[in-house]
C-alpha cells in the first residue's frame, strides 16, 4: 500500500495525470466528430474498392517559381533548425521552396519528429518540387504499419519483445526506396538528428558526423517512434526513440557553432514566436486547472526553446506557419494520417518562408566616407 502511494504522490505521476484528462477530453471532443472517426477509419482500416484515395495534384500546391534573391544572406552560413510536429512539419516543402527561391543553401539542418522528416529529404538533395511530390504520392499503408495481431499481447499486458503498436517499417522502406538508401554521411547538406537512447537514458545527436552509415529512411524512422505506439528502433545495439520528447526544438548543434550567421527557427509546434499563453486568472476560472495542466505540459519544452532563443539572440529568426492549436490532442496524429491537410499546410510553409525572408531581399550598403578633399571642392 506504502508504495502504491508514493507512486501516486510522484511528481511525474501528477503531472501525467494532467495530461491524461486532457488528452481524454480532446479525445471526446474527437470522438463526437463523426468526420474524423471516417478519416481516422480509411487511414487505418481501408476498405478495398471503397475507400480509394483522392489524388493530389503536387504541381498545384507550390505557386511556380520566381527569383526572390535575399542579398543580405549572399555568402553567409545559414542553418536551420525544426521543431517536432508530425504531419503539420509538411510545411517544410513551403519553406524549402521559399529558400529556393532566395538562393539560400543551408549549411545545416536539424531537426526532430516531423521536422526531421521533411529535414532529411531537404539535406537529401530534394528540390522542394520533388519533395511534395513524393510526400502527396504516399497512402497512409504506405508509411504507417499497424501490428493488429499483437494487439492483444499488449492489451493483456504481456509486453516483452513488444515495443510498439506501429513497426515503423513501412517508412523506412518507403523513404530508403526514394533516395536508394543514401547514408546520411553522403547527404549534400549537411544533417543533424536529435534522438533519445531508451536503454541508457540519455539524449543524442544522429547525422552527418556521428553516424554517416545511417540511412536516410532509418532515421526518418526514428524520427516517428514515440514509446507504445511506434516500435523503438535499432542503431549499433540500442534501441532509439525521437529525441523530440525531451527538447521540441533541437538547437544545441548550432548552439554549439559559433560559426552560423544566420538561424531560421521552423515552429511548427509550440506558441507562435516561442511566447506562452497569457492564462492568469486560471486559479479562478471554470476549468482554469485544465488550462493550467495544459500549460504545464509544453512549459518544459517552451522554456528550453526559449534559452536557446535567448542565446541565439540577434542571429534567429523564427519562421512560424502552423498554429499549434493545430496540434493539440488527436489532431496531432490526425495531420499525419489525414494528406488531405497537407496541401495547406505547404503552403503556409511557403507563405510563412517568404514573408521572413522579406527583411534580406536587400544588401545592406556599406555607407562611402567623404574624404577631406571632396568635402573641399564640394564647397
Amino acid at each position: 500500500m506504502a508504495l502504491d502511494l508514493d507512486a501516486r504522490l510522484d511528481l511525474y505521476e501528477i503531472k501525467r495525470s494532467f495530461e491524461r484528462v486532457n488528452e481524454l477530453l480532446d479525445l471526446a471532443t474527437a470522438t463526437a466528430d463523426a468526420r474524423f472517426l471516417r478519416r481516422a477509419r480509411r487511414a487505418l482500416l481501408p476498405l478495398p474498392l471503397i475507400d480509394r484515395p483522392a489524388p493530389v495534384d503536387a504541381a498545384s500546391v507550390l505557386p511556380p517559381w520566381r527569383a526572390r534573391p535575399a542579398r543580405a544572406l549572399a555568402g553567409k552560413r545559414v542553418a536551420v533548425v525544426a521543431t517536432g510536429g508530425g504531419g503539420a512539419a509538411v510545411a517544410t516543402i513551403g519553406v524549402a521552396r521559399a529558400f529556393e527561391e532566395a538562393g539560400i543553401e543551408p549549411a545545416l539542418i536539424v531537426g526532430c519528429s516531423g521536422g526531421a522528416i521533411w529535414g532529411a529529404m531537404w539535406a537529401a538533395g530534394m528540390s522542394a518540387s520533388e519533395m511534395a511530390e513524393f510526400s502527396l504520392s504516399w497512402r497512409p499503408e504506405d508509411y504507417l504499419d499497424i501490428q493488429w495481431l499483437r494487439l492483444p499481447r499488449f492489451a493483456l499486458s504481456a509486453l516483452t519483445g513488444f515495443t510498439g503498436i506501429v513497426a515503423g517499417e513501412a517508412v523506412e522502406q518507403l523513404v530508403d526506396e526514394r533516395l536508394r538508401a543514401l547514408p546520411v554521411g553522403e547527404t549534400p547538406l549537411p544533417f543533424e538528428s536529435i534522438v533519445y537512447n531508451m536503454d541508457l537514458g540519455r539524449v543524442e545527436y544522429f547525422g552527418t558526423t556521428l553516424t554517416p552509415d545511417v540511412t536516410i529512411g532509418h532515421l526518418v524512422r526514428i524520427a516517428i517512434a514515440l514509446p507504445v505506439f511506434i516500435q523503438a528502433v535499432p542503431v549499433h545495439g540500442h534501441l532509439y526513440v525521437d529525441g523530440g520528447i525531451v527538447e521540441l526544438w533541437p538547437a544545441e548543434p548550432v548552439l554549439e557553432n559559433d560559426g552560423f550567421d544566420r538561424v531560421f527557427g521552423l515552429n511548427f509546434m509550440l506558441p507562435a514566436g516561442f511566447e506562452p499563453q497569457d492564462i492568469t486568472g486560471w486559479g479562478t476560472s471554470r476549468m482554469g486547472i485544465l488550462q493550467a495542466s495544459r500549460q504545464l505540459q509544453q512549459g518544459y519544452h517552451l522554456e528550453m526553446a526559449r534559452r536557446a532563443q535567448r542565446r541565439l539572440g540577434e542571429r534567429l529568426t523564427l519562421i512560424d506557419p502552423v498554429a499549434a492549436s493545430e496540434l493539440r490532442g488527436v489532431r496531432f496524429y490526425e495531420l499525419f494520417i489525414d494528406r488531405s491537410h497537407w496541401p495547406r499546410l505547404i503552403r503556409q510553409g511557403y507563405d510563412a518562408a517568404t514573408a521572413a525572408l522579406e527583411p534580406f531581399r536587400r544588401a545592406t550598403r556599406p555607407r562611402t566616407r567623404r574624404t577631406a578633399s571632396a568635402t573641399a571642392g564640394a564647397g
